[in-house]
């Protein structure tokens, strides 16, 4: 009978180990296999070597000494008892490298706070990719834990990557419009969004908002309408000028969305005829601010870690500080859960169908339609539908990465409302990318709209402040900005010692966290210095002019 746990076999050529009926290394020549994989591995750098199931750890030590100083080896096991055996391995054959932190081992749950460690040890770099080693075949034991293993740490650096490549093609555009909308903030008209009593329909412009449109008519008194910027405009043509619009969008381009929100208050006719509020993120394009004229919550999007960011958040603002969030439809599912909900989900589909991307009456399809000649009609949604990288839903509908990003997004929203003892309702009709919510007929539906309004509680998002307060504390943050940039660029014009300018930049990331390469300022390298430099003189620009007072920006 086999004994239970590992058994260590001496081959006469090394130790070999037969466990759960099996062996997990050569009966003949255990350490060939784990030696030639770990010379033949394409050595790269910023790079995360990621061993499943290492056991003896036959290999690794030749595979370590072949890595840049910008890479790492990460050995999971999933087994306890096989964890003993590599535990050992590691401890007696790369105890310099372990304690060097060129060599971790963690169980499958530990992978993304192991390979994290590891990062932050090796050359102040990020990992770009992971690379799979096998050095045994522990692999076996439990392929579905390595398997989760490995893409929770590939995912997260993907996701990193993606945010990374976010923050270099956009985070200078975000700090800008951040400083600017500070400067010339109209406090008097910022303070909390309050729901009424309420539930809360959450609409986006995909095209089931179409179909959602006569059950919101008709029960238009009873629910409070949260409105994404796309879907505002498409809305207040149906005649159901919403109650708020929420607007993420640091680009000037979408302030075309609240142009018939303008018209429909100022038709005295019309029931609704009230300017609506706006939740608007601090890093939206000014113009936002100008057109939304009605009261305002504002967020802050913590879109990287950030000295400057963290000061922001702690400098006393009526600002509610929220995550990457991303898309505006994940937002508009965080402010409905905090107004205490029922949500109802309308027109967020994250998805698109051939020919058609948006419901009828937005900026998209209005665009589209103005295009249109005899022999091409929605030329930009039909372009949509065959593009690289997209990929079908169930129902039918088209994705794509960044949409079924945002998917996953909403479904995480949904999913903390639910735990918070938030209901959500799907008002999509059976369309739209799968969500976490209760998908009601549409007699269910009508009857939520109708039977909802007194389940639900008084709840608010944001916050307000005394005017003449918060513009003193705008001002203080702004000046302290403005020091701090001044202050890196006389350092980098006169010079300073290593430690102090390094502590000075750190304070200062602002100058350049949208770089590409942050981490070769922290190592003073000239060129990146250089840039520093260029920055700080045009951050000195844009402080200045938010401190002027408010102005066309």
């Amino acid at each position: 009978m086999e004994p239970s746990g590992p058994l260590l076999v001496d081959t006469g050529r090394g130790l070999s180990i037969r466990y759960m009926d099996r062996w997990l290394y050569s009966r003949r020549d255990p350490t060939a296999a784990p030696l030639e994989a770990a010379r033949s591995a394409a050595i790269l750098p910023d790079t995360l070597y990621l061993a499943p199931s290492p056991c003896l750890c036959y290999g690794l030590a030749e595979l370590v000494s072949r890595l840049p100083a910008s890479s790492a080896a990460l050995c999971v096991e999933t087994d306890p008892r096989l964890r003993a055996i590599a535990s050992r391995a590691v401890s007696e054959g790369l105890r310099a490298e372990a304690a060097s932190g060129r060599v971790a081992l963690c169980e499958t749950r530990e992978a993304l706070s192991a390979y994290r460690a590891l990062e932050a040890a090796v050359a102040a770099r990020r990992f770009r990719r992971v690379v799979e080693v096998r050095l045994s075949g522990g692999r076996t034991v439990d392929e579905r834990g390595y398997d989760g293993a490995i893409a929770s740490v590939e995912a997260d650096i993907g996701s990193r990557y993606r945010n990374r490549l976010s923050l270099v093609r956009m985070g200078r555009l975000w700090t800008k419009n951040l400083i600017a909308n500070l400067g010339a903030m109209d406090w008097a008209s910022v303070g909390p969004l309050r729901s009424g009593g309420k539930p809360v329909v959450a609409c986006g412009a995909g095209p089931s908002l179409d179909s959602a449109i006569p059950y919101l008519r008709a029960a238009r008194d009873s629910v409070f309408l949260l409105a994404c910027d796309t879907a505002a405009g498409a809305l207040a043509a149906a005649g159901l000028a919403p109650d708020a619009v929420v607007c993420l969008e640091g680009q000037v381009y979408n302030v075309a969305d609240f142009l018939p929100l303008g018209a429909a208050a100022s038709d005295e006719a019309s029931p609704r005829a009230a300017v609506p509020g706006a939740v608007v993120d601090l890093s939206a394009h000014p113009s936002s601010f100008r057109a939304l004229s009605g009261p305002k919550a504002l967020t802050l999007s913590e879109w990287t870690d950030s000295a400057f960011l963290s000061r922001l958040s702690a400098a006393g603002l009526p600002v509610s500080a929220v995550p990457p969030l991303g898309s505006v439809g994940v937002l508009a599912l965080r402010v409905a859960a905090s107004l205490g909900g029922p949500i109802v989900v309308a027109g967020l589909d994250f998805s698109f169908y051939q020919g058609r991307t948006h419901c009828a009456g937005s900026p998209a399809d209005l665009l589209s339609r103005r295009s249109e000649t005899r022999t091409c009609k929605s030329a930009a949604a039909w372009d949509a539908s065959f593009r690289d990288g997209r990929s079908r839903n169930g129902d039918g509908s088209l994705s794509d990465p960044a949409l079924s990003m945002y998917a996953s997004l909403a479904a995480s929203e949904l999913r903390l409302a639910a735990e918070q003892g938030v209901a959500a309702y799907d008002a999509r009709g059976g369309l739209g990318a799968p969500l976490p919510a209760t998908a009601p007929g549409e007699e269910s539906l009508a009857g939520i709209l109708r039977t909802a309004r007194g389940a639900c509680p008084e709840a608010t998002f944001g916050s307000s402040a005394d005017p003449e307060l918060a513009a003193a504390r705008a001002r203080s943050f702004l000046e302290g900005e403005l020091e701090r940039a001044e202050a890196v660029a006389e350092a980098l014009r006169r010079g300073s010692d290593d430690a102090r300018l390094r502590s000075m930049l750190a304070e200062a990331d602002f100058l350049y966290m949208h770089f590409p390469d942050p981490e070769r300022v922290a190592l003073l390298e000239d060129d990146a210095l250089r840039r520093v430099a260029a920055e700080a003189a045009y951050w000195r620009g844009r402080l200045e002019d938010a401190l002027s007072g408010p102005g066309d920006r």
